[in-house]
């Protein structure tokens, strides 16, 4: 799923309109993030702008809730506000914010919205409790184990193997995040594809130094 949403409106709609125009009908959605401390009110606007201005019935959003990044929390009564002033639009959301317990509450405060984890070890236990699954940059490594706990972790006879599972899929989260986690995941990707390439970083993010990289993955 495309990433649509930035700082300017206009570009935002501009975004999303392209995402369209190639037949992707599904983005997700950050809010508007350069003006901190905003109202409700003012967040209800800023997507209500958008999506009045791209004006296509096939949009589908999945917002993108990450407050210790954007600084701009979504709160419920945002949600709910925005569910109810355009049906069908806003699908799902992508809780990055690391508090299970939230995603949960989303899960029982917004029947048919799907609720992914940002975080991957919070996958499982966020299936457990009616979630949709999971939007993570360590889906890069572990994909497979994603895939297979995601799909049998209701299966009581393959418990052990979705445990295994989940132990690597926690296992790679935590080395991810021994150093920046970017330059972490792009630098394991890199090591695991025997391509160097990977770990080649846009600014003003960097790449691992040779000490970290050499710690990385000999750790």
């Amino acid at each position: 799923l495309p990433g649509t949403g930035v700082a300017a409106l206009p570009e935002t709609v501009a975004l999303t309109k392209h995402a369209l125009a190639c037949g992707v009908t599904t983005v997700v959605m950050l809010p508007p993030f350069y003006y901190k401390g905003i109202t409700d009110e003012g967040l209800f606007a800023s997507y209500a702008y958008a999506i009045e201005r791209i004006g296509d019935p096939r949009l589908r959003v999945v917002l993108y809730h990450i407050p210790q990044m954007s600084a701009v929390p979504i709160p419920f009564a945002v949600i709910a506000r925005l569910r109810e002033a355009f049906p069908g639009v806003f699908t799902g959301i992508k809780d990055s914010a690391g508090n299970l317990d939230n995603m949960t509450a989303l899960v029982r405060d917004f029947p048919g919205l799907s609720v992914l984890a940002g975080a991957d070890p919070l996958m499982l236990p966020l299936l457990r409790q009616g979630g949709a699954g999971c939007i993570t940059a360590t889906s890069n490594l572990v994909a497979a184990d994603l895939a297979f706990v995601f799909r049998h972790f209701a299966d009581a006879a393959q418990a052990e193997a979705v445990d295994a599972a989940q132990a690597r899929i926690v296992a790679a989260r935590n080395k991810a995040s021994r150093f920046a986690q970017m330059a972490s995941l792009k630098t394991m990707l890199g090591a695991k594809l025997n391509d160097d390439g990977w770990r080649r970083m846009r600014p003003p993010l960097l790449p691992l130094t040779e000490q970290e990289t050499s710690a990385l993955l000999e750790g």
